[in-house]
């Protein structure tokens, strides 16, 4: 997956430090308070409004979003009958 290099808060974007990731199930944002100590990693799908949840390192963060995409391709694949 090609996640942008971590940026800081950007008004039309996020108001919050993040990293961002194009895929085919829409836009996928880590963000995360880089003011705080221990930072949580908030992931979403912003085109479907979806929070996927919080997570104590950012990489943790990166690999559901690739386990998520994983599940969602098997799920699509069945119910397409191409298993």
């Amino acid at each position: 997956m090609n996640w942008t290099e971590p940026e800081g808060p950007k008004e039309e974007i996020s108001y919050y430090d993040h990293t961002i990731c194009e895929t085919p199930l829409g836009r996928m944002i880590i963000e995360w308070s880089s003011w705080k100590r221990n930072p949580n990693y908030d992931l979403s799908v912003r085109n479907l409004d979806n929070w996927l949840g919080a997570f104590c390192e950012l990489e943790e963060a990166k690999e559901f979003a690739k386990q998520y995409l994983v599940k969602k391709h098997e799920e699509l694949s069945e119910f397409l009958g191409i298993l």
